[in-house]
């Protein structure tokens, strides 16, 4: 049975048995279990273990330089390798370190747009640096999908941060100029 199959009849179970508290309490650990599995499946798509996979080589990826004292933007040198569907792309966005995670909203025309889960963190935590280079990272990662120019980010206005149409052009400041 998919996983898709399985959460769908868990559902249809519980809504017919009138258990759908039990459902309700047992949706956010499914959902956890449900990404764990997706995270492993990406890893095995990218042909990597946890041992010897550098997930930075998967997307554009924000490096200090100390010669510039900046940080920069550098291409993923795997990023050729993978598919760049959204959901592969978010999905390895989601591997970074960073407390923010990224949910697919929905694709509109040339135009993906996505909501950053725990924003706050994002808009008041990481400072105008550290915000800057996340924004950056996803933008110039998601924008690897030649259908998609802009990302529509749907987050709360903060102090380092705030919701908005971007697109590269926004983000050209953290490219190393050659």
């Amino acid at each position: 049975m998919t996983i898709k199959k399985y959460i769908i009849s868990f559902f249809l179970i519980g809504i017919s048995s009138g258990l759908i508290w039990v459902f309700l309490i047992t949706l956010v650990p499914l959902f956890k279990w449900v990404d764990n599995y997706f995270q492993e499946e990406l890893r095995h798509d990218i042909s990597c273990n946890l041992d010897t996979c550098r997930i930075e080589d998967y997307y554009w990826n924000a490096v200090f330089d100390t010669t510039t004292n900046r940080e920069y933007l550098i291409r993923g040198k795997m990023l050729d390798l993978i598919s760049k569907s959204p959901n592969k792309l978010i999905g390895i966005l989601n591997m970074r370190k960073s407390k923010c995670k990224i949910d697919k909203i929905g694709l509109e025309n040339d135009t993906i747009k996505i909501r950053i889960l725990e924003d706050e963190y994002l808009t008041e935590q990481m400072g105008t640096s550290g915000a800057d280079c996340y924004i950056g990272e996803t933008i110039y990662t998601l924008t690897e999908n030649e259908l998609i120019k802009f990302v529509r980010i749907e987050m709360e206005h903060g102090s380092h941060a705030s919701p908005g149409i971007y697109s590269r052009n926004d983000y050209k400041n953290l490219l190393r100029e050659n």
